[in-house]
Protein backbone atom coordinates (compact mmCIF):
# COMPACT_ATOMS: atom_id res chain seq x y z
CA UNK A 1 0.00 0.00 0.00
CA UNK A 2 1.00 3.65 -0.35
CA UNK A 3 2.03 5.63 2.72
CA UNK A 4 3.80 8.91 3.47
CA UNK A 5 6.94 7.96 5.41
CA UNK A 6 9.08 10.43 7.34
CA UNK A 7 12.56 8.92 7.48
CA UNK A 8 14.14 11.44 9.84
CA UNK A 9 13.05 14.18 12.26
CA UNK A 10 11.46 17.06 10.35
CA UNK A 11 12.32 15.63 6.93
CA UNK A 12 9.89 15.84 3.98
CA UNK A 13 7.46 12.97 3.54
CA UNK A 14 8.25 10.28 1.00
CA UNK A 15 5.15 8.64 -0.49
CA UNK A 16 6.08 5.05 -1.25
CA UNK A 17 4.91 1.45 -1.13
CA UNK A 18 5.18 -0.21 2.28
CA UNK A 19 3.99 -3.49 3.80
CA UNK A 20 1.21 -3.77 6.36
CA UNK A 21 0.34 -6.81 8.43
CA UNK A 22 -3.16 -8.24 8.79
CA UNK A 23 -5.03 -7.29 11.96
CA UNK A 24 -4.27 -9.50 14.93
CA UNK A 25 -6.60 -10.41 17.80
CA UNK A 26 -8.45 -7.34 19.01
CA UNK A 27 -7.36 -5.24 16.02
CA UNK A 28 -9.03 -3.79 12.94
CA UNK A 29 -7.77 -2.76 9.51
CA UNK A 30 -9.18 0.49 8.14
CA UNK A 31 -9.03 1.66 4.53
CA UNK A 32 -8.49 5.42 4.89
CA UNK A 33 -10.55 7.71 2.68
CA UNK A 34 -9.72 11.09 4.23
CA UNK A 35 -7.16 12.46 6.65
CA UNK A 36 -6.11 15.87 7.88
CA UNK A 37 -2.64 17.26 8.51
CA UNK A 38 -2.61 18.66 12.04
CA UNK A 39 0.17 20.94 13.31
CA UNK A 40 0.99 18.44 16.04
CA UNK A 41 1.77 15.80 13.39
CA UNK A 42 4.59 18.00 12.14
CA UNK A 43 6.10 18.66 15.58
CA UNK A 44 6.00 15.06 16.84
CA UNK A 45 9.43 14.11 15.50
CA UNK A 46 11.13 17.41 16.38
CA UNK A 47 9.62 18.57 19.69
CA UNK A 48 8.04 15.48 21.20
CA UNK A 49 10.53 12.70 20.54
CA UNK A 50 8.61 10.50 18.09
CA UNK A 51 11.08 7.92 16.71
CA UNK A 52 11.59 7.60 12.94
CA UNK A 53 11.04 6.21 10.37
CA UNK A 54 7.37 6.81 10.96
CA UNK A 55 4.03 7.09 9.23
CA UNK A 56 2.35 10.03 10.94
CA UNK A 57 -1.26 11.22 10.93
CA UNK A 58 -3.98 10.95 13.56
CA UNK A 59 -6.98 12.77 12.07
CA UNK A 60 -8.70 10.34 9.72
CA UNK A 61 -11.77 8.40 8.65
CA UNK A 62 -12.40 5.38 6.49
CA UNK A 63 -14.02 1.98 6.12
CA UNK A 64 -13.29 -1.16 8.13
CA UNK A 65 -11.58 -3.59 5.76
CA UNK A 66 -10.92 -6.51 8.14
CA UNK A 67 -11.22 -7.40 11.81
CA UNK A 68 -9.08 -9.63 13.98
CA UNK A 69 -10.21 -12.38 16.29
CA UNK A 70 -12.48 -11.32 19.11
CA UNK A 71 -13.55 -7.98 17.62
CA UNK A 72 -17.30 -7.43 18.02
CA UNK A 73 -17.60 -3.64 18.31
CA UNK A 74 -17.27 -2.92 14.56
CA UNK A 75 -17.68 -4.92 11.38
CA UNK A 76 -16.30 -4.97 7.85
CA UNK A 77 -17.78 -2.23 5.68
CA UNK A 78 -18.66 0.12 8.54
CA UNK A 79 -17.51 3.73 8.41
CA UNK A 80 -15.28 4.77 11.31
CA UNK A 81 -13.30 7.69 12.70
CA UNK A 82 -9.82 6.99 14.06
CA UNK A 83 -9.35 7.67 17.78
CA UNK A 84 -5.82 8.69 18.77
CA UNK A 85 -6.70 8.58 22.47
CA UNK A 86 -8.13 5.03 22.66
CA UNK A 87 -9.46 4.22 26.15
CA UNK A 88 -8.56 1.00 27.93
CA UNK A 89 -11.75 1.21 30.02
CA UNK A 90 -9.95 -0.10 33.12
CA UNK A 91 -7.71 2.65 34.51
CA UNK A 92 -8.83 5.31 37.01
CA UNK A 93 -9.37 8.10 34.41
CA UNK A 94 -11.44 5.76 32.21
CA UNK A 95 -13.54 4.60 35.15
CA UNK A 96 -14.37 8.17 36.16
CA UNK A 97 -15.39 9.11 32.60
CA UNK A 98 -12.19 10.93 31.62
CA UNK A 99 -11.11 8.30 29.10
CA UNK A 100 -9.32 10.89 26.95
CA UNK A 101 -6.74 10.84 29.77
CA UNK A 102 -6.41 7.05 29.69
CA UNK A 103 -3.39 6.09 31.81
CA UNK A 104 -2.55 3.19 29.50
CA UNK A 105 -2.27 5.25 26.33
CA UNK A 106 1.34 5.21 25.15
CA UNK A 107 2.77 8.73 25.21
CA UNK A 108 5.66 10.37 23.39
CA UNK A 109 7.52 10.30 26.73
CA UNK A 110 7.19 6.51 26.68
CA UNK A 111 8.62 6.47 23.17
CA UNK A 112 11.60 8.60 24.22
CA UNK A 113 12.21 6.25 27.16
CA UNK A 114 12.10 3.25 24.84
CA UNK A 115 9.17 1.59 26.58
CA UNK A 116 7.75 -1.34 24.70
CA UNK A 117 4.51 -1.07 22.74
CA UNK A 118 2.64 -3.46 20.48
CA UNK A 119 4.75 -4.24 17.40
CA UNK A 120 4.09 -1.92 14.49
CA UNK A 121 2.20 -3.54 11.61
CA UNK A 122 4.14 -1.36 9.15
CA UNK A 123 7.46 -2.18 7.48
CA UNK A 124 9.64 -1.62 4.41
CA UNK A 125 11.89 -4.50 3.29
CA UNK A 126 11.97 -5.87 6.82
CA UNK A 127 12.58 -2.49 8.49
CA UNK A 128 9.88 -1.64 11.02
CA UNK A 129 8.08 1.66 10.49
CA UNK A 130 6.68 3.34 13.61
CA UNK A 131 3.01 4.27 13.88
CA UNK A 132 2.66 7.98 14.70
CA UNK A 133 0.08 8.52 17.47
CA UNK A 134 -0.58 4.76 17.09
CA UNK A 135 -2.88 5.63 14.18
CA UNK A 136 -0.78 6.37 11.05
CA UNK A 137 -3.50 7.91 8.91
CA UNK A 138 -1.11 9.17 6.19
CA UNK A 139 -1.57 5.88 4.37
CA UNK A 140 -4.06 3.94 2.31
CA UNK A 141 -4.66 1.55 5.20
CA UNK A 142 -3.88 1.32 8.90
CA UNK A 143 -4.19 -1.38 11.55
CA UNK A 144 -5.17 -0.27 15.05
CA UNK A 145 -6.71 -1.71 18.23
CA UNK A 146 -10.49 -1.98 18.01
CA UNK A 147 -10.91 0.69 20.70
CA UNK A 148 -9.05 3.14 18.42
CA UNK A 149 -12.01 3.44 16.06
CA UNK A 150 -15.55 4.66 16.60
CA UNK A 151 -18.38 4.06 14.19
CA UNK A 152 -19.90 7.01 12.33
CA UNK A 153 -23.01 7.21 10.15
CA UNK A 154 -22.34 6.32 6.51
CA UNK A 155 -23.84 9.56 5.20
CA UNK A 156 -21.27 11.78 6.93
CA UNK A 157 -18.78 12.84 4.20
CA UNK A 158 -15.33 11.43 4.81
CA UNK A 159 -13.62 14.88 4.99
CA UNK A 160 -16.09 16.00 7.67
CA UNK A 161 -15.68 12.69 9.49
CA UNK A 162 -11.89 13.04 9.40
CA UNK A 163 -12.09 16.50 10.99
CA UNK A 164 -14.11 14.90 13.79
CA UNK A 165 -11.05 12.84 14.64
CA UNK A 166 -9.12 15.76 16.14
CA UNK A 167 -9.79 19.39 15.20
CA UNK A 168 -13.53 19.32 15.93
CA UNK A 169 -13.53 17.53 19.30
CA UNK A 170 -10.40 19.34 20.48
CA UNK A 171 -11.73 22.81 19.68
CA UNK A 172 -15.42 22.34 20.40
CA UNK A 173 -14.59 20.36 23.53
CA UNK A 174 -12.26 23.12 24.76
CA UNK A 175 -15.27 25.44 24.87
CA UNK A 176 -17.97 23.02 26.00
CA UNK A 177 -16.11 20.58 28.26
CA UNK A 178 -12.88 22.23 29.45
CA UNK A 179 -13.72 25.95 29.66
CA UNK A 180 -17.40 25.22 30.32
CA UNK A 181 -18.67 28.26 28.46
CA UNK A 182 -22.11 29.26 29.74
CA UNK A 183 -24.95 31.18 28.10
CA UNK A 184 -24.20 34.90 28.17
CA UNK A 185 -20.42 34.56 28.65
CA UNK A 186 -17.96 36.88 26.93
CA UNK A 187 -15.33 34.68 25.27
CA UNK A 188 -12.14 35.29 23.30
CA UNK A 189 -10.31 32.64 21.28
CA UNK A 190 -6.62 33.17 20.52
CA UNK A 191 -5.50 31.53 17.30
CA UNK A 192 -7.88 30.82 14.44
CA UNK A 193 -6.42 27.62 13.07
CA UNK A 194 -8.64 24.57 12.76
CA UNK A 195 -8.76 24.00 16.53
CA UNK A 196 -9.33 27.66 17.37
CA UNK A 197 -12.13 27.99 14.84
CA UNK A 198 -13.81 24.94 16.31
CA UNK A 199 -13.48 26.55 19.73
CA UNK A 200 -15.28 29.58 18.29
CA UNK A 201 -18.07 27.32 17.07
CA UNK A 202 -18.18 25.56 20.43
CA UNK A 203 -18.56 28.86 22.26
CA UNK A 204 -21.42 29.78 19.93
CA UNK A 205 -23.11 26.42 20.58
CA UNK A 206 -22.75 27.03 24.33
CA UNK A 207 -24.65 30.32 24.01
CA UNK A 208 -21.85 32.83 24.54
CA UNK A 209 -23.07 36.41 24.14
CA UNK A 210 -19.78 37.64 22.72
CA UNK A 211 -17.14 35.61 20.88
CA UNK A 212 -14.00 37.48 19.87
CA UNK A 213 -11.61 35.75 17.46
CA UNK A 214 -7.95 36.76 17.80
CA UNK A 215 -5.55 36.05 14.93
CA UNK A 216 -2.86 37.95 12.99
CA UNK A 217 -4.30 36.91 9.59
CA UNK A 218 -7.29 38.99 8.35
CA UNK A 219 -8.63 36.07 6.31
CA UNK A 220 -8.67 33.84 9.40
CA UNK A 221 -10.49 36.52 11.36
CA UNK A 222 -13.04 36.82 8.56
CA UNK A 223 -13.54 33.05 8.54
CA UNK A 224 -14.07 33.11 12.30
CA UNK A 225 -16.88 35.62 11.85
CA UNK A 226 -18.36 33.43 9.12
CA UNK A 227 -18.63 30.50 11.56
CA UNK A 228 -20.08 32.53 14.41
CA UNK A 229 -17.63 34.95 16.03
CA UNK A 230 -19.35 38.21 16.91
CA UNK A 231 -16.15 40.17 16.24
CA UNK A 232 -12.45 39.70 15.62
CA UNK A 233 -9.19 41.46 16.35
CA UNK A 234 -5.46 41.25 15.72
CA UNK A 235 -3.34 39.96 18.65
CA UNK A 236 -2.04 43.41 19.55
CA UNK A 237 -5.57 44.45 20.43
CA UNK A 238 -6.21 41.65 22.92
CA UNK A 239 -5.22 43.88 25.85
CA UNK A 240 -7.91 46.37 24.86
CA UNK A 241 -10.74 43.89 25.37
CA UNK A 242 -12.74 44.16 28.58
CA UNK A 243 -14.97 41.93 30.72
CA UNK A 244 -13.82 38.65 29.21
CA UNK A 245 -15.16 35.73 31.23
CA UNK A 246 -13.16 33.12 29.34
CA UNK A 247 -10.13 33.18 27.06
CA UNK A 248 -9.33 30.00 25.10
CA UNK A 249 -5.73 29.88 23.91
CA UNK A 250 -5.44 27.66 20.85
CA UNK A 251 -1.75 28.52 20.37
CA UNK A 252 -0.19 27.50 23.68
CA UNK A 253 2.95 29.64 23.54
CA UNK A 254 4.12 31.41 26.72
CA UNK A 255 3.32 34.81 25.20
CA UNK A 256 -0.25 33.84 24.31
CA UNK A 257 -0.92 32.18 27.66
CA UNK A 258 0.28 35.25 29.58
CA UNK A 259 -1.63 37.52 27.20
CA UNK A 260 -4.78 35.53 27.87
CA UNK A 261 -4.11 35.68 31.62
CA UNK A 262 -3.83 39.47 31.54
CA UNK A 263 -6.92 39.87 29.37
CA UNK A 264 -9.39 37.73 31.33
CA UNK A 265 -11.43 39.44 34.04
CA UNK A 266 -11.00 38.90 37.74
CA UNK A 267 -12.60 35.53 38.50
CA UNK A 268 -12.35 34.49 34.86
CA UNK A 269 -10.88 31.39 33.24
CA UNK A 270 -8.02 30.83 30.80
CA UNK A 271 -8.15 27.47 29.01
CA UNK A 272 -5.08 26.38 27.06
CA UNK A 273 -5.81 23.94 24.24
CA UNK A 274 -2.77 24.77 22.09
CA UNK A 275 0.16 22.33 22.42
CA UNK A 276 3.20 24.18 23.71
CA UNK A 277 6.70 22.74 23.51
CA UNK A 278 8.02 20.67 26.44
CA UNK A 279 10.78 23.22 27.10
CA UNK A 280 8.45 26.24 27.27
CA UNK A 281 7.60 27.69 30.69
CA UNK A 282 4.79 30.07 31.61
CA UNK A 283 5.22 32.36 34.63
CA UNK A 284 2.18 33.54 36.58
CA UNK A 285 2.32 36.04 39.43
CA UNK A 286 1.45 34.10 42.59
CA UNK A 287 -0.25 37.03 44.32
CA UNK A 288 -2.33 37.75 41.22
CA UNK A 289 -3.36 34.09 41.09
CA UNK A 290 -4.71 34.43 44.64
CA UNK A 291 -6.03 37.96 44.62
CA UNK A 292 -7.76 37.93 41.23
CA UNK A 293 -9.21 34.43 41.70
CA UNK A 294 -8.48 33.58 38.09
CA UNK A 295 -8.32 30.01 36.81
CA UNK A 296 -5.75 28.57 34.41
CA UNK A 297 -6.76 25.19 32.98
CA UNK A 298 -5.48 22.82 30.33
CA UNK A 299 -7.57 21.09 27.71
CA UNK A 300 -6.28 17.79 26.33
CA UNK A 301 -8.33 16.64 23.32
CA UNK A 302 -10.99 19.09 24.47
CA UNK A 303 -11.96 16.83 27.35
CA UNK A 304 -13.88 14.76 24.79
CA UNK A 305 -14.62 11.05 25.09
CA UNK A 306 -14.89 10.02 21.46
CA UNK A 307 -16.96 6.90 22.10
CA UNK A 308 -19.44 8.95 24.14
CA UNK A 309 -19.39 12.33 22.42
CA UNK A 310 -18.98 11.68 18.69
CA UNK A 311 -22.75 11.23 18.17
CA UNK A 312 -23.29 14.60 19.87
CA UNK A 313 -20.83 16.29 17.50
CA UNK A 314 -22.45 14.63 14.50
CA UNK A 315 -25.86 15.86 15.67
CA UNK A 316 -24.57 19.43 16.00
CA UNK A 317 -23.12 19.20 12.48
CA UNK A 318 -26.39 17.82 11.06
CA UNK A 319 -28.38 20.74 12.46
CA UNK A 320 -25.93 23.30 11.04
CA UNK A 321 -24.56 24.37 14.41
CA UNK A 322 -21.08 23.09 13.53
CA UNK A 323 -20.46 24.27 9.94
CA UNK A 324 -17.34 22.15 9.56
CA UNK A 325 -17.35 22.38 5.75
CA UNK A 326 -16.36 26.06 6.02
CA UNK A 327 -13.02 24.97 7.48
CA UNK A 328 -12.10 22.63 4.60
CA UNK A 329 -10.26 24.34 1.74
CA UNK A 330 -10.09 21.36 -0.61
CA UNK A 331 -8.98 17.74 -0.92
CA UNK A 332 -5.78 16.38 -2.44
CA UNK A 333 -4.18 13.03 -3.24
CA UNK A 334 -1.76 11.64 -0.66
CA UNK A 335 1.09 12.18 -3.13
CA UNK A 336 0.73 15.95 -2.58
CA UNK A 337 1.27 15.81 1.17
CA UNK A 338 4.38 18.01 1.16
CA UNK A 339 2.51 20.68 -0.83
CA UNK A 340 -0.36 20.49 1.65
CA UNK A 341 2.03 20.89 4.57
CA UNK A 342 3.64 23.95 2.97
CA UNK A 343 0.27 25.56 2.23
CA UNK A 344 -0.99 25.06 5.77
CA UNK A 345 2.23 26.18 7.44
CA UNK A 346 2.31 29.39 5.37
CA UNK A 347 -1.29 30.21 6.23
CA UNK A 348 -2.35 29.93 2.58
CA UNK A 349 -4.74 27.13 3.56
CA UNK A 350 -6.48 26.15 6.77
CA UNK A 351 -7.21 22.44 6.18
CA UNK A 352 -6.62 20.52 2.97
CA UNK A 353 -7.88 16.98 3.48
CA UNK A 354 -5.76 14.22 1.97
CA UNK A 355 -7.47 11.39 0.10
CA UNK A 356 -5.19 8.35 0.46
CA UNK A 357 -7.35 6.09 -1.68
CA UNK A 358 -8.13 8.52 -4.51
Amino acid sequence: MRAAVMWGPGKPFEVQEIEIAAPGPGEVAVDLHSCGVCASDLSLTTAFGQPTPVVLGHEGAGVVAAVGAGVTTVGVGEHVVLVWVPPCGRCAPCRRGDDYLCANRRSSADARAGKAARPSPLSVDGTAIHQGMATSTFAERTVVPANAVVRIDDDVPFPVAAMMGCAVPTGVGAALRSARVRPGDNVAVIGCGAVGLNAVMGAVVAGAARVVAIDPLPERRALAETVGATESAAPEHLAELRDLDIVIDAVGAPATVTGAWKAVRRGGTVTVVGAGRPDQVVEINAYELFHDDKRLTGSFHGGISMHRDLPILVGLWRTGRLPIEHLIDSTADLSRINEVVAAQQSGAALRILLSPRS
